[in-house]
């Protein structure tokens, strides 16, 4: 079967492939291909001309604080009233809004026009983290920084696209091996140093080992699910907890884990949601069980240590 997707050269999209390569053949929509996903025509030609039926859109600028200092640029530009004076600012820019926006309503649209189903891929940051349960599909999103603004408004055009659609969204997602550090490995690189590491005590999260997004994706695409899915880690805990279990798992030294308040550590900075528990059971019910950050940690270490 024929896949489709962009940012398959990316932190996520690069693990699901090298996982799932002998049961898919991938097709990449990115800059390396020669596709401009901001570009209605160039994403239009390449989803004209392909048989694949399903499309995974892992492609986003996820930097929270350079989201944050696109805001002000986007909101100028959508403040122009010609839609091909804005369209061109927009491609020449590259903003938050360019790519996670205008690049994901040229997916669908494309999708549209082909009877194509669409797996976006979102944010567990779409939430405000305001609310003291775990969050479910259900729960009305509200962002609190650009980059999930962007998102979230990604969300509402996949909804209201008219194709079969699924919405996955992760956290803070991790794997054994990437040219660009993650949380984790960027945790494990100060500790091999020696470094010391301040770590946020009052902001949760549940961290999504990318070997089980890459099942879970393997499983909507085979069963042709479609709706909200929570691919999240099964554990809720704050940085600094997770500092403790990554120096506990690979043996460093838990002193050089100290705290700090999410005020202090993300001042000056856009500002980071405060609770995010994701509830998971829908995706477990279709059979994929999330590791909790523990067991996620223990099969990182096993792969490196076998590499």
């Amino acid at each position: 079967m024929k896949i489709l997707g962009t940012g398959l050269s990316g932190l996520v999209g690069s693990r699901v492939v090298e996982l799932l390569k002998e049961q898919y053949e991938f097709q990449n929509l990115s800059y390396e291909t020669g596709i401009d996903i901001t570009n209605k025509e160039s994403i239009e030609k390449a989803i004209n001309n392909s048989s694949a039926q399903t499309i995974i859109h892992f492609a986003a600028k996820t930097n929270v604080d350079g989201c944050e200092k696109d805001k002000e640029k986007d909101l100028n530009i959508l403040m122009i009233k010609d839609p091909k004076e804005q369209e061109k600012e927009f491609l020449k820019e590259k903003t938050a809004y360019a790519i996670n926006v205008l690049g994901t309503k040229n997916i669908a649209e494309a999708c549209n026009q082909n009877g194509k189903n669409l797996i976006y891929i979102s944010t567990d940051f779409v939430f405000d983290g305001e609310k003291d349960e775990e969050y479910t599909e259900e729960d009305v999103p509200n962002p609190v920084n650009w980059y999930a603004q962007t998102k979230y408004e990604g969300e509402k055009i996949v909804k209201n696209s008219g194709i079969p659609w699924a919405i996955v969204r992760i956290s803070y997602p991790y794997r054994s091996f990437f040219e660009r550090k993650d949380f984790v490995r960027a945790v494990i690189g100060k500790m091999e140093k020696g470094e010391k590491l301040n770590m946020v005590t009052d902001h949760i999260m549940s961290p999504s080992f990318i070997d089980d997004i890459a099942k879970a994706l393997d499983v909507i695409i085979k069963s042709k699910q479609t709706g909200i899915l929570h691919v999240v880690g099964s554990q809720f805990v704050s940085p600094y907890e997770a500092g403790i279990i990554i120096a506990n798992i690979f043996n460093f030294d838990q002193s050089l884990v100290l705290k700090t308040s999410r005020e202090e550590y993300f001042k000056g900075r856009a500002l980071r949601p405060l609770y995010l528990k994701l509830k998971n059971d829908k995706i477990e019910k279709l059979g994929i069980r999330m590791s909790t950050l523990e067991e996620g940690l223990r099969e990182v270490k096993r792969q490196i240590d076998s590499f």
